[in-house]
């Protein structure tokens, strides 16, 4: 695939813009436990209920398995449990493990924005890029 002059153009002055620091990059929000209480949702309106004293409840939120994609058929899973916020040494490794019985996620790793935080999995085969995201969508319970 050829580029064009303006992609070109366009790549160059970000990295430039990267480089000089004139353009912050990209680092997931810190959300710490105080950011999880209230309702996470998915494209599909399946929805992860967090309350802020660790408790959870799961309504038909998916469950992928390697290969599937993120806005694909997945396994619906429902049910009530626990959560906990893990900080990790950096922005980048901080994650949410959630345990509700029946329903089996890997932890929950954090991106977003301050503004529009989300909590994500990959889907798909390793290195796909693909997500499957939960974004907050109210305040806190």
């Amino acid at each position: 695939m050829l580029l064009t002059e303006w992609q070109t153009g366009t790549g160059l002055l970000g990295a430039l813009g990267l480089t000089a620091g004139l353009l912050p990059a990209y680092g997931p929000p810190a959300i710490g436990p105080k950011t999880m209480p209230g309702t996470w949702i998915d494209h599909t309106s399946g929805t992860l209920v967090f309350t802020s004293d660790g408790r959870v409840t799961a309504s038909g939120v998916g469950r992928h398995r390697p290969g599937d994609h993120p806005s694909g058929p997945s396994e619906r899973c429902s049910g009530s449990g626990t959560w906990s916020y893990e900080p990790g040494r950096d922005v980048w490794t901080q994650q949410v493990r959630i345990a509700v019985p029946g329903c089996t996620w890997p932890a929950w790793r954090v991106g977003g924005t301050a503004r529009e935080p989300r909590i994500q999995q990959k889907v798909g085969d390793p290195g796909s890029g693909r997500l499957y995201k939960l974004r907050k969508a109210s305040g806190g319970s």
